[in-house]
């Protein structure tokens, strides 16, 4: 590294970047309050927070310390390059060797300002150092790229197939070893579960599948609501493998032909990250899913949870409402909840009571009373709801109205004066109201109770690093064209090492947003259907699921094909004639 950025690099990332201008000296001194209790780097706070993005950052810190700025996506790097730095230093500093010419070796980074790995790089390999910078994510895609994820794992995977034996000695280690970052263990086993769970962690993935099959056992990950398969391994290891998770589980692994429950916690370079495991006897062994709850995905707002501007000045109003019922709909897996927790977040303040009852308790919210039911033992939802009442609470969230007497309680609370949140698993706004009735709750109970009810999705985004614009054609520009967006661009993503080649990168919510009107007030009192309801709700100016999701994807955000997969098949053409996307 040269001697004229050597000042500029002991300067601080915070600092250089209110010197450019990106930030100002306020946002920075509430990014670095909110790193203390994230526990992440300064840049990736900026990316979570949306004070900056990846790109602005790394351009500014190319352009303040004179470096080059590259684009990983677009380069190809030569196999012989990779192998000039050791492995483990790439992997555990988040940077690449790009380029060597003659005994000058150019390096990207995500964080040029670490000036003692780049004398140890000197020092190791002899090469003078130029540096260059990229964006976090595109560098650690290209490390995975590059040297794999699977050949750590085919390592673990061989060690245990090497050391297989009839019977299998679990020692004291096995019911201790939860810190995922103390590095390689003696056994391997231990080595190949940490691997797994530490890289789905690493790939934001939502779920692990291990999954028996007649002859392997594979391995999979949902990232972006979509299934990846990691790994295969040998039908030799299955045994160990699932004894270790169900030990960490604190499950029973004598019981086979029984599901069971339990959960992990865990720790990630100083992260806690709590997995909920649940096993599945099938015909060639016990299938288990963990689930990965992060607390950072329910630290959302309301702003971050997909709302367009309209839609979230009503949602903020509906949740500021004095009482009444506000309901999420959806299928397992659609946000609802995250869209509550961030609904909470909105309106504590310290002077209301907040209590929630849920099945099970995912997320710790600070100063509000959470509540775990536990049927086993009779604490159930509705003998929960009626202890709760007597609690003097403003605000109730009810992770899920499941039977009738739950739906009464809700129902009664918010009659009384309290505010209410809740989920229900229908496929739109409108079947809400008609699924409290088919509980048995009186349609006049519910007319006068229900304020509100939005229904969700989640619509994966285009990957901003290859995201590239199209003129659509055949049917997809017959419907822009009905609803007012001629001669529009969409736009779709190449695929590139960030988003491994799918185009895709992180997910956004599609909604929509029923209140209860005159009109609609009658039809609930009459029984009427769902669909009755809901052609009511779009005369009154609903915009739907899927009429939000082709918004979205005219600006940019998603892709049709994403919005058609995700949504009812409605008639776009008959609702657009009628109310059109505004």
């Amino acid at each position: 590294m040269s001697a004229k950025n050597s000042n500029q690099q002991r300067k601080r990332l915070g600092d250089i970047l209110v010197d450019a201008g990106l930030i100002t000296a306020e946002q920075l001194q509430e990014a670095l309050a909110k790193q203390k209790t994230m526990g992440k780097r300064l840049g990736k706070v900026l990316v979570e927070t949306g004070l900056a993005t990846e790109d602005s950052i790394a351009n500014t810190l190319a352009r303040q310390m004179n470096i080059p700025f590259l684009n990983l996506n677009e380069m190809t790097l030569p196999p012989e390059v990779l192998t000039t730095i050791p492995e483990g230093i790439v992997r555990s500093h988040n940077l690449l060797p790009v380029k060597l010419n003659g005994n000058c070796l150019q390096i990207s980074m995500a964080d040029p300002l670490d000036v003692f790995i780049i004398d140890e790089i000197n020092y190791q390999t002899g090469y003078e150092v130029e540096v260059a910078i990229s964006p976090e994510s595109q560098v650690e895609a290209a490390i995975r790229h590059y040297y794999g994820t699977s050949d750590t794992l085919q390592a673990a995977v061989d060690n245990i197939a090497a050391e297989r034996r009839t019977d299998v000695t679990l020692d004291e280690s096995f019911f201790t070893t939860f810190d995922l970052g103390d590095g390689e263990t003696n056994v391997p086993i231990i080595n190949l579960v940490n691997t797994i769970i530490q890289q789905a962690i690493k790939d934001k993935a939502s779920d692990i599948h291990i999954e028996p099959d007649e002859e392997i056992i594979r391995v999979r990950y949902r990232i972006d609501g979509i299934l990846n398969e990691l790994m295969k391994a040998p039908k030799t290891i299955q045994s160990e493998l699932l004894s270790r998770l169900k030990i960490m589980a604190q499950m029973d692994i004598s019981e086979k032909r029984l599901p069971q429950d339990g959960r992990i916690k865990v720790k990630v370079k100083n992260q806690s990250i709590d997995l909920r495991v649940s096993s599945l006897p099938t015909v060639f062994g016990e299938k288990i899913v963990i689930r990965i709850l992060d607390k950072s995905r329910m630290q959302l707002t309301l702003d971050q949870v997909g709302f367009d501007e309209d839609l979230l000045k009503l949602f903020k109003t509906l949740s500021l409402a004095p009482n009444g019922i506000i309901l999420m709909t959806g299928p397992t897996g659609s946000g609802k909840t995250s869209t509550l927790y961030a609904a909470i977040n909105f309106i504590r303040n310290g002077q209301i009571n907040i209590t929630t009852v849920e099945d099970p308790v995912e997320y710790l919210i600070p100063s509000i009373n959470q509540v775990q039911v536990r049927p086993e033992i009779g604490l159930t939802f509705a003998r929960t709801l009626r202890s709760i009442l007597r609690q003097d609470p403003n605000v109730i969230l009810i992770g899920e109205i499941r039977d009738f007497e739950t739906a009464q309680i809700a129902i009664e609370s918010a009659l009384t004066g309290h505010l209410v949140f809740s989920t229900l698993h229908t496929n739109d706004a409108a079947s809400a109201v008609t699924r409290l009735i088919e509980m048995g709750v009186e349609p006049y109970l519910v007319a006068s109770a229900v304020i509100g009810v939005g229904g969700q999705r989640l619509v994966r985004k285009i990957c901003p690093s290859c995201k590239t614009a199209f003129e659509p054609t055949g049917e997809i520009a017959e419907i822009l064209s009905e609803n007012g967006f001629e001669n529009s661009e969409l736009f779709q993503g190449k695929g590139c090492l960030t988003c491994r080649r799918s185009g895709y990168s992180g997910r956004t919510a599609i909604h929509e947003i029923m209140t209860i009107n005159e009109e609609i007030h009658n039809l609930i009192l009459q029984s009427a259907s769902a669909r009755s309801i809901r052609q009511a709700s779009i005369r009154a100016g609903m915009r739907t699921m899927r009429l939000d999701g082709v918004n979205k994807a005219v600006k940019g955000v998603t892709t049709i094909e994403e919005v058609i997969r995700l949504t009812r098949s409605e008639e776009i053409r008959q609702i657009s004639l009628e109310k059109g996307l505004e």
